[in-house]
C-alpha cells in the first residue's frame, strides 16, 4: 500500500496522446439507469481505464433523475459547453493522461480531485485554492494560470476540459511529492496534500481511499466485461 497506489497505474494505462481539450457534446437523452448505456466510447475512445472512468463519474454525479426518468447531474456542469456527459467525458481523458504521465492509479486521482472539489473546476476554497484538484494560489498553485489568472480562467469556465490539463499535472506533481517527502507512504502523502503534514489520523487520506473503491464499484457495475482493468 506504500507505494502501490502511486504506480499502479503503469501498469494498465498505455502511453496514449493528448487529444484537445475542445471535448465531445452528448445532444440525445439517455436512460434513467444511464452510466452503462452512454456511448462514451464515442467520446474517450478505446482506452479502457478512460472508459470505466467516465461512467463511473457520470453515475457519481447523478443526484436524482427527472419526472421523466432522465438522470440530472450536479449543478456545477450542467451550464458547460455540451452538458455533464461532456465534460465527464473530457475529465475522464485527462485525468487518465495526467495519470499516466505521473505514473499514478486514474482512479485514486478521481478521487483525490471528487473528495477536493466535487469534479468541480470552478470550486473556490476558503484559501482560494481552485480548480479541480484545489491548488493553492499561494503555493504550487501561483505557476498554474488556470489559478491565478482570473481572465483566463473565465475563457475556460464553459469548456468541456476547463483547461484543467495544467491543474492536474501540477496536482499530480504535489502528490507524488508529497508521497516521497512522507517516507513513500501512499496515506501519509495524501494527508500531506490536504495539511502539509505526513500524518494520516486526520481522515483526510480515508476519504479519498473511500471514494476511490466507490468509483471503482460504480466502473464494475457500469462495466462488468471490463474487470480486469480494475485494481482494488
Amino acid at each position: 500500500m506504500r507505494i502501490a497506489l502511486l504506480v499502479i497505474g503503469v501498469v494498465f494505462v498505455s502511453a496514449w496522446h493528448s487529444r484537445s481539450e475542445a471535448g465531445p457534446s452528448f445532444i440525445e437523452p439517455v436512460p434513467a439507469h444511464a452510466a452503462e448505456g452512454i456511448d462514451y466510447r464515442a467520446a474517450v475512445g478505446d482506452h479502457p481505464t478512460s472508459l470505466a472512468l467516465a461512467r463511473a463519474i457520470d453515475a457519481r454525479l447523478i443526484v436524482r433523475e427527472s419526472r421523466q426518468g432522465q438522470p440530472i447531474h450536479v449543478q456545477h456542469c450542467r451550464v458547460v459547453d455540451g452538458g455533464c456527459r461532456a465534460r465527464i467525458a473530457t475529465l475522464s481523458r485527462l485525468i487518465t493522461e495526467a495519470s499516466n504521465r505521473a505514473g499514478v492509479d486514474p482512479f485514486l486521482t478521481a478521487a483525490i480531485a471528487m473528495r477536493e472539489s466535487g469534479l468541480n473546476p470552478l470550486a473556490v476554497s476558503p484559501v482560494g485554492a481552485r480548480g479541480v484538484v484545489q491548488l493553492n494560489p499561494k503555493y504550487r498553485g501561483k505557476t498554474v494560470p488556470f489559478v491565478y489568472n482570473e481572465s483566463y480562467r473565465e475563457q475556460c469556465s464553459r469548456r468541456p476540459g476547463a483547461c484543467q490539463r495544467e491543474v492536474l499535472d501540477a496536482g499530480l506533481g504535489l502528490y507524488r511529492w508529497a508521497v516521497t517527502r512522507c517516507g513513500g507512504d501512499v496515506e501519509k502523502g495524501l494527508a500531506w496534500y490536504n495539511s502539509g503534514r505526513c500524518d494520516k489520523q486526520n481522515g483526510y487520506a480515508a476519504s479519498v481511499l473511500g471514494e476511490r473503491r466507490r468509483l471503482l464499484r460504480l466502473a464494475k457495475a457500469a462495466s462488468p466485461a471490463q474487470s480486469a482493468v480494475f485494481f482494488n
